[in-house]
């Protein structure tokens, strides 16, 4: 017999292990919960894995279509049973359990349809909701009226006003595409809301390197920042750890600028991710130095820059007026001064904001107003400009030790990333 017919997704066996895999991966944590919390449930390692093999099994006779449909009634009736007695009886309120259930149950439907990918998909996102009740509690005790007002009006504006948006120019220079210029509003926006959240549910309380990380992903001026002021605060703490962070800080922002070249530019231009790639390369070998140097970490400092929610109305609308304004500046310097005004406006905005001034040139080129060559040098110049800015924050706010040891590793990374534009 030739056994590996058995594992041809088409065959009745493969569907069925894969609907018993997935039961009892789901149930196995609904079990150890259930443990570890001293209670009882209706559903555990043994029932799930059998409702989802029931799922896949009313789903392999032809001639009965409807079978499914009257196993899910049955479920349904089961799940109201066990309901009403855990209400009234076991004095337990919730439906959790009930809808993961019924979750599950339909998982095995899709499994025994042959569609996998959905199955599991739905079973990872029940895993992760219900094993991490604590978690998802936690995070939801630390968010605040104003966060989640914020979010819902971004989400609303997104979703309502970002398909009627005009998808063509709206202006006589043919630059402002009101649809782009939203989409990477909500693009800039997305990344910081997963930085602001994560900084907000795991930066609390922990040391300077991990705030330092978490920070960075909203903004890595705020964190630099906020590090030059308590290296003064801090004066007994070694200046390895300061610096340590502060690379950190550089690394992290240098991450994010790949992810949106990566995301944004067409494929004329990708090659300018050589450039951040490699400044964070060197960033990295820095850190493990620095980290090898500063071997004693127990002078680590707590660390609260001041970073608000970019998920909010105001941040979001702030950075696409100024995405705009940069934009249109890059069209009229191009009209007015040729290339020479284009790289002016990309190094000034670049002081302000690294994702404006780098999102603004890839822009610009998307609409035929600069060149491949001139958007390819914008961008590593506010990438460059960027990075070595964050010198003078601490030139001016830090201690001077940290200034010399941390300025002479900047201009190391910057150099590099010129390097390597020449060689694109």
């Amino acid at each position: 017999m030739d056994f590996s017919v058995l594992l041809q997704p088409e065959s009745i066996f493969f569907k069925l292990m894969i609907a018993l895999f997935l039961g009892a991966f789901v149930g196995l944590r609904r079990e150890m919960d259930l443990q570890k919390e001293g209670s009882e449930s209706f559903v555990g390692f043994r029932t799930l894995p059998l409702i989802v093999l029931l799922g896949t099994i009313s789903t392999l006779f032809p001639t009965m279509p409807y079978l499914p449909v009257v196993c899910l009634v049955g479920i349904i009736g089961f799940l109201l049973i066990a309901y009403y007695n855990g209400v009234f009886k076991l004095k337990l309120i919730g439906l959790t359990s009930e809808f993961a259930t019924l979750l599950m149950f339909l998982v095995g439907i899709f499994v025994g349809n042959g569609e996998f990918i959905i199955g599991i998909v739905i079973t990872v996102i029940t895993a992760v909701l219900t094993g991490f009740k604590n978690q998802f509690h936690a995070f939801a005790k630390n968010i605040s009226p104003k966060e989640w007002g914020g979010a819902l009006q971004l989400l609303i504006l997104s979703a309502v006003v970002l398909p009627f948006l005009p998808k063509t120019a709206i202006d006589p220079w043919g630059v402002i595409i009101p649809f782009d210029i939203w989409l990477l509003v909500i693009f800039i926006s997305g990344i910081g809301f997963v930085g602001y959240f994560f900084n907000k549910y795991f930066g609390s309380h922990k040391s300077i390197l991990a705030t330092s990380f978490l920070g960075s992903l909203v903004s890595s001026t705020a964190v630099t920042i906020a590090l030059a002021f308590q290296t003064k605060k801090n004066k007994e703490v070694s200046k390895n750890i300061f610096i340590l962070a502060l690379l950190i800080a550089i690394g992290t922002m240098l991450l994010r600028v790949i992810f949106e070249i990566g995301v944004v530019a067409g494929a004329e231009v990708k090659s300018v991710i050589f450039v951040p790639v490699s400044m964070l390369t060197v960033t990295v070998l820095l850190v493990g130095w620095s980290m090898w140097k500063g071997r004693d970490m127990s002078n680590i400092v707590e660390l609260d820059p001041e970073i608000s929610s970019p998920f909010e109305i105001m941040p979001a609308l702030k950075f696409g007026a100024l995405f705009v304004v940069v934009l249109l500046a890059v069209s009229f310097a191009k009209d007015y001064f040729g290339d020479y005004g284009v790289l002016a406006i990309a190094l000034l905005s670049s002081f302000v904001d690294v994702d404006a001034s780098i999102l603004s040139a890839l822009q610009a080129h998307k609409v035929g107003e600069i060149s491949q060559g001139i958007t390819t040098l914008a961008v590593t110049l506010s990438i460059v400009i960027n990075t070595f800015v964050k010198v003078g924050y601490i030139a001016l706010l830090a201690r001077k030790d940290v200034l010399r040891s941390f300025a002479w590793m900047v201009v190391i990374i910057c150099l590099v990333g010129i390097g390597v534009y020449f060689f694109l």
